[in-house]
Order: structure tokens, then sequence, then C-alpha cells
């Protein structure tokens, strides 16, 4: 595990995981807040840099945490291997088990990890929310060049 908070790391971090969208649009977003201030006290973890293959966003330890938010006690998930997340959930203290918290991400086997290891430490985890989005390639999109009109404007 490795807490990167060099601000150079942090930008390129940033364009690297621009380029991962939409996957990675949750922990992107947290990592340009972190890159313009920084105002919801996160921090990056990440399972090796500069080839990282899960990426993870979370309070910073220091900050006044309330066990019971969990809101501000959100995680934010990106991985390229489903197995690298699996073991930074395992092998490291990366998420606080003690307190109630979310896990956001946009990849499919994000749950079944994340439940299958709270499982491994005897914890219980509820599913609450989960919204399946298939993006298709923009070369898969219908051709709608033929549709030919005024363009759209908007009145107030």
């Amino acid at each position: 595990m490795l807490v990167l908070n060099c601000s150079t790391k942090l930008l390129i971090l940033e364009k690297m995981l621009k380029s991962c969208f939409p996957e990675s649009l949750k922990v992107y977003g947290a990592v340009m807040n972190i890159n313009r201030g920084n105002p919801f006290q996160k921090e990056v973890v990440l399972d090796s840099w500069p080839d990282f293959k899960a990426v993870i966003t979370r309070r910073q330890r220091e900050a006044e945490t309330d066990n019971l938010d969990h809101y501000t006690n959100a995680y934010a998930v990106f991985y390229k291997d489903v197995r690298a997340y699996r073991q930074l959930l395992e092998e490291c203290d990366v998420f606080n088990w003690d307190q109630v918290f979310q896990i956001q991400g946009l990849q499919s086997e994000l749950y079944d990890v994340s439940k299958a290891v709270a499982n491994s430490k005897q914890l219980n985890i509820k599913l609450t929310s989960f919204k399946a989005v298939h993006f298709s390639p923009v070369s898969s999109l219908p051709d709608t060049s033929f549709l030919k009109g005024p363009s759209p404007r908007l009145t107030y």
C-alpha cells in the first residue's frame, strides 16, 4: 500500500484516470478535488506507482471523523485488476472497518469483492443502491448525420 501525497504525482494520476473514463469517474473526481485544495480532506491509496492496478480515495486518517457518517466516510474505488483491489482490502489497513462507510465505484465486480472481503472479516455489509451502466463505444453508436435541422436553442 502506498499513500500518494506528492502534488506532481497527484496531477499525473488525475490525467491517467481521465483516460480511463467512465469507470474511473468516482476516483477521478476525488483526485481532482484533492488537486484543487482538498476541501473534503481525502487522500489517495494505491497498490503501486506509477503502474498502479488499484486506487482508492478515502478520508485522511488525521481528519476528524464521525464513525456513523457514511457520507464523510466514503471510499471511491477504481481498479485495472480486480485482484489488486481485493489484495488491498485483504492485506492492508485501507478501510476503517470499525465505522459505517460507503464504497463508490463504477465497476461490476466492486460489490462482490467488497462483500467477500467483509464476510472473511466476519462483517456484514448491505447493498443500498446499485446501478449498472453500460457505455457503448462511440464507434457503435448509430449514424445520425442524416438528421438535419435547426440547432436547438434554450430560451428562458
